[in-house]
């Protein structure tokens, strides 16, 4: 008996120490807290131009719900299960409607968080329509998912329940089949637009998965794609493919014409290292996630820098690996935090003094 309330002591007492220790917000650099408690980019007297919003990293960041002592102490007797990420190594990125659909590459599985009921559902974890090693994601309007998955160089298709519809898995360089299929978009018109990432080039598909055709193979430097890694598609039917191998962000027009391209080896601001994601917001500026910085960069069309954001590290506002990234009609910005095991959510805040054409 004495020796359990001695336990239940020191643990208390390593709860009250914890919460005694926990350290003020620190703004990580280029940014700064405001009197309101936001942090934004970039720091004054350059008015803010990016507000971090929060991270979703386990079931009290998506509740919303802050944990008082009690609650800390019986997390600490139950093993912090609470704590547990929701993902374990996330890559892609997409938002319909209130949920965030989150491939993990080492789960493996497709994580859905519904933002509006604070819910978690995975699927792809067994059985038909099996997860190997699932990379990008897309949600049609209905509801229908959409994920490549390179372990088995597939493409497959679940309702909106999440029960297996097709599944294109066929290894190969030619017509339909794939080799280590990376990015996926929807265009405007309803396909597939796939990232054939081992065949250096884009397969457009039906949402049945009937090939359609293939694009920008065989193109040559500066247009070469040695490692078509991330797409985003526009409104307009332009895809924007990211290439880590390259270093360079290219935009195609909607049958694979080349319209530009930006990017060079470097370390300093409007350089790039490993870009990963690439999106644009309500403005089309297009926002390049570099995994090896651990920054993420806004562009204009032509490739001229406006604004870097985020830092290497732990805390808010700061990622470790980037990789996917998503920007919603109001102008959200979901970015995947991979090492970190989380989803980094941050605000465009439309004060850009110069637009972009």
């Amino acid at each position: 008996m004495k020796t359990r309330a001695l336990t239940l002591i020191l643990i208390l007492g390593t709860v009250l120490a914890a919460s005694a220790a926990e350290a003020p917000v620190q703004a990580p650099e280029g940014s700064t807290i405001t009197v309101s408690g936001e942090l934004v980019y970039p720091s004054p007297p350059d008015k803010p131009r990016i507000r971090f919003v929060k991270s979703l990293h386990t079931m009290r960041d998506l509740s919303g719900k802050k944990r008082g002592l009690f609650a800390k102490l019986l997390a600490l007797l139950a093993g912090g299960e609470a704590d547990l990420p929701l993902v374990a190594r996330p890559y892609g990125v997409w938002k319909q409607g209130d949920k965030l659909y989150v491939s993990d590459t080492t789960a493996p599985a497709l994580t859905i968080l519904d933002l509006k009921k604070a819910t978690v559902t995975d699927i792809g974890k067994k059985g038909e329509g099996q997860l190997s090693s699932p990379v990008g994601v897309t949600v049609d309007a209905d509801g229908a998912i959409y994920v490549t998955d390179t372990g088995d160089h597939s493409v497959k298709a679940y309702s909106k329940e999440g029960k297996i519809r097709w599944q294109k898995v066929s290894l190969g360089e030619a017509g339909g089949k794939l080799n280590r299929p990376g990015g996926i978009s929807l265009t405007p018109t309803g396909e597939l637009l796939v990232l054939d990432t081992g065949n250096k080039r884009v397969v457009l598909l039906s949402k049945d998965g009937a090939f359609i055709k293939e694009m920008c193979r065989n193109m040559k430097d500066p247009f070469a794609l040695p490692v078509p890694a991330n797409v985003w598609v526009e409104k307009n039917g332009d895809f924007i493919i990211s290439d880590p191998l390259s270093a360079r962000v290219h935009i195609f027009n909607s049958t694979g014409g080349y319209v530009s391209g930006f990017g060079e080896q470097g370390d300093s601001a409007g350089y790039l290292a490993r870009p990963r994601g690439a999106a644009t917001d309500s403005d089309g500026h297009i926002y390049v996630v570099d995994a090896v910085f651990s920054r993420v960069q806004i562009f204009n069309r032509q490739g001229e820098l406006f604004l870097d954001f985020a830092s290497p590290g732990q805390g808010p506002g700061e990622l470790s690996l980037p990789a996917g990234i998503f920007i919603d009609s109001d102008d959200m910005i979901y970015i995947v935090d991979s090492k970190n095991q989380r989803i980094q959510v941050y605000q465009y805040l439309k004060y850009l003094e110069e637009k972009s054409p």
